[in-house]
């Protein structure tokens, strides 16, 4: 949720474009329609500066009115593409998970981490009949996916330390899901011994994910992971995906020595 007091005071430059942001990110984060009502109460502000701020970003096609609601505009998807495109990192990570011996059949994933989330940058589908992966641009708490584990066990301990004093509670998904944070601790240590961080249904019953860090990507932290069927998993398979991710995380990092 946005910093209430933050859009209250307004101590910035611009406190239009701190308000402005913050609501296209509170209905980035609702995923359907708000009503101006409600978009009010979560932002904390006067109805009368919510209309005046959507009015504005419509006029930019940043947001875009529904059935007296309010939802994102399709400008955004324009920009996030624009991004996309222009960054080495997601059009190296394309061109190389295709040749991948193993994991070019799976879906593999390209993340950052931002806070306490994981945000998904790319994805490759691979050719299996059922796609298991989140949405570009989606997020997900880091502590119950592989990508997230990869990352925070790659942290030095002050960095890692600030990272999870941003959880105010360990999110429950499944049964599986560490339900303290002297749980995540230990999973972190085995992630570091074993080179590689391990979703075994924490995130959603029935699928397995691997995740790899990116080795000397630091800011943000950047990793690769592969999801799959927890049916499917065999020590094999296991074996042969976590070389692939492996290699990689190794090749992708040559982007952070240019």
């Amino acid at each position: 949720m946005p910093d209430v007091r933050s859009l209250r005071s307004v101590d910035s430059p611009a406190p239009a474009v701190t308000r402005a942001v913050a609501l296209l990110e509170e209905l980035a984060r609702s995923g359907s329609p708000l009503a101006l009502t409600e978009l009010a109460r979560r932002l904390d502000l006067a109805k009368s500066t919510v209309l005046n701020l959507c009015v504005a970003l419509e006029g930019g096609g940043m947001v875009r009115r529904t059935d007296s609601r309010w939802a994102l505009g399709y400008k955004v998807v324009e920009l996030g593409q624009g991004f996309l495109a222009g960054t080495d990192l997601v059009a190296e990570f394309r061109r190389l998970t295709d040749g991948l011996p193993t994991g070019h059949q799976e879906t593999v994933l390209l993340a950052v981490l931002d806070g306490p989330d994981v945000l998904y940058l790319a994805r490759h589908d691979g050719t299996q009949p059922v796609r298991l992966a989140s949405d570009v641009g989606r997020r997900l708490p880091a502590v119950v996916t592989a990508l997230g584990k990869a990352m925070l066990a790659s942290l030095p301990a002050d960095q890692l330390e600030a990272r999870l004093g941003l959880v105010d509670e360990m999110p429950v998904l499944t049964p599986r899901s560490h339900r303290t944070v002297e749980s995540l601790r230990a999973d972190l240590t085995a992630t570091r011994a074993r080179g590689y961080a391990v979703d075994d249904e924490q995130n959603t019953e029935g699928v397995t994910c691997l995740g790899v860090a990116v080795p000397g990507m630091s800011d943000p932290p950047t990793a690769v992971s592969t999801t799959l069927l927890t049916a499917r998993m065999t020590t094999d398979l296991r074996e042969a995906l976590v070389r692939d991710l492996t290699d990689l995380a190794r090749q992708l990092s040559s982007l952070a020595r240019l």
